[in-house]
């Protein structure tokens, strides 16, 4: 059976984005082996409180990765580590979904500070972009300090233009039109020219998992 790794954003966990919306279900009934991938300090496990110990979160998402895949999903965080992995051995991972991810790829995420400032109980109303990352958070059990951690980490993945110039894989970019994280994703698109790019109405960045049009097209594209 093909294996297929889904990987989660930041704050999220493979039961609680993949397989809460439906993801495992569909895969299998297209003829895929969905394979769960945990970024480094998520899900009830915990991880350090030490932004040094997660220098390298590409590096240790691969160690966890399945030899051979047929491909990959990934979602915000999930995805730009797919990328990086990518870029590191162009095509090893198989044809790639990657949602969620715009051209905040090449810069810090803007939310990370007032992120950090909620998840230690130092701001009383957060923004709502804030909020929402938050709530998507809570669902996956992971400690607030380890998150905290993950925010302030040294920079990395570090994705440029040269850098994914190299990529090889076949590769899907689904968006939302309505996401503010990731829009826009115009320098993305033109990093990648071969790639295929689906942007839709609606439904924001964190929700995008549980939209039946990101599945459906995922599961289409690893059919071809």
């Amino acid at each position: 059976m093909k294996r297929v790794a889904l990987i989660h954003g930041w704050g999220g966990s493979f039961t609680a984005t993949w397989e809460a919306d439906g993801w495992s279900c569909a895969l299998r009934a297209a003829g895929f082996d969905p394979v769960g991938g945990t970024i480094a300090g998520h899900g009830p496990e915990g991880g350090s409180h030490d932004p040094a110990d997660y220098a390298d979160l590409a590096g240790d998402l691969a160690a966890k990765l399945p030899a051979g895949l047929y491909g990959a999903i990934g979602f915000s965080l999930g995805t730009k580590l797919l990328l990086e992995l990518e870029a590191r051995s162009p095509g090893s991972l198989g044809r790639l979904v990657l949602g969620g991810i715009g051209d905040n790829i090449f810069a810090p995420e803007a939310a990370g500070p007032a992120l950090v400032a909620a998840l230690r109980g130092e701001t009383a109303d957060p923004p709502p972009q804030v909020k929402a990352l938050l709530a998507y958070a809570a669902k996956s059990g992971s400690d607030p300090a380890c998150l905290a951690a993950l925010l302030e980490r040294p920079a990395n993945p570090v994705l440029t233009e040269d850098r994914l110039a190299t990529v090889k894989a076949p590769i899907l970019i689904f968006n939302s039109r309505d996401d503010a994280v990731a829009q826009p994703d115009t320098r993305l698109c033109r990093a990648m020219p071969h790639a295929r790019h689906h942007l839709i109405e609606g439904p924001g960045h964190v929700a995008l998992t549980s939209d039946v049009r990101f599945r459906e097209a995922a599961v289409a594209f690893l059919s071809k």
